[in-house]
């Protein structure tokens, strides 16, 4: 239902601040297919960016086309109280939160390209424009911003760089934000991994009847099959236990009930159109 992450693995020692080389340029450079709303990520550089910074108000509007919209096991707890949480049907089937019912619809993103007031906006969206990438010697991972998201301006008090060179302290959350986002991206990795394992995955489908009785089915993706989950042998239960998974998959499960807020954010987005 939405492109996945193309994050890798970040070694907590080699993840880099902004201070990278010149000649430093992520993975996806030599072949443009990037994650999900980046259109031109390049490595965060005194050299380039010295004047550099963010606009002050960012909108969310980059995501208003994006139905499906990836999340890490860390946000289950908090994007179930708000919308189905499913996987993708491309592998490794990593978790995404349904958003919107029709491609190209973002239904909790409204006119005025802000999140809906109260619900739970994914770690994956408040990253942007920033993401750590794999440099072209794939030795480190280097921070990087999308220089056509729209968000970056030349002056102006958000600056990525101090006078002096150093990165400033918004780069410095940042890169602190993305090493977080990166390393419970590798956790979901697992966790799914584990799902997969055990063929805890299977094709699901939902039909949702709209208020002139038109129905929608919704399909391609995967939820976790519950009775194999409840015949998992002990010993994989009680690890699950101890690893957290449990509360990962009940929340899950939970979620399943989330798509008539899915259906009545589409039917209040329509209106205000």
């Amino acid at each position: 239902m939405a492109r996945k992450p193309k994050d890798k693995k970040e070694p907590a020692s080699k993840a880099k601040a902004a201070d990278a080389s010149p000649d430093a340029k992520p993975e996806a450079a030599a072949a443009p297919r990037f994650p999900l709303f980046y259109k031109a990520p390049r490595p965060v550089e005194a050299t380039r960016h010295a004047k550099s910074g963010l606009i002050e108000n960012m909108d969310v509007g980059f995501a208003a086309d994006a139905n499906a919209i990836p999340v890490n096991i860390v946000e289950f707890a908090v994007a179930a109280r708000h919308y189905p949480i499913v996987f993708s049907t491309a592998e490794p089937s990593l978790p995404v939160v349904v958003s919107g019912l029709r491609t190209g619809t973002n239904a909790f993103i409204g006119a005025d390209n802000t999140w809906a007031r109260g619900f739970y906006i994914p770690a994956y969206v408040r990253r942007y424009p920033f993401i750590l990438m794999e440099n072209a010697e794939k030795e480190q991972f280097i921070l990087c911003v999308d220089e056509e998201s729209g968000a970056m301006t030349d002056g102006g008090d958000r600056q990525l760089f101090n006078d002096d060179g150093k990165p400033s302290e918004l780069t410095d959350r940042a890169l602190e934000f993305c090493r977080a986002y990166h390393g419970q991206y590798e956790a979901t990795r697992q966790f799914v991994a584990a799902l997969n394992e055990h063929d805890l995955l299977t094709d699901n489908s939902t039909e949702i009847r709209l208020t002139d009785d038109r129905k929608i089915q919704m399909q391609g993706y995967k939820v976790i099959d519950r009775e194999k989950f409840d015949k998992l042998p002990d010993d994989v239960f009680l690890d699950w236990r101890k690893k957290n998974w449990l509360p990962v998959v009940y929340s899950h499960l939970v979620s399943l009930s989330n798509w008539p807020s899915v259906l009545q954010r589409a039917a209040d987005r329509a209106m205000e159109d």
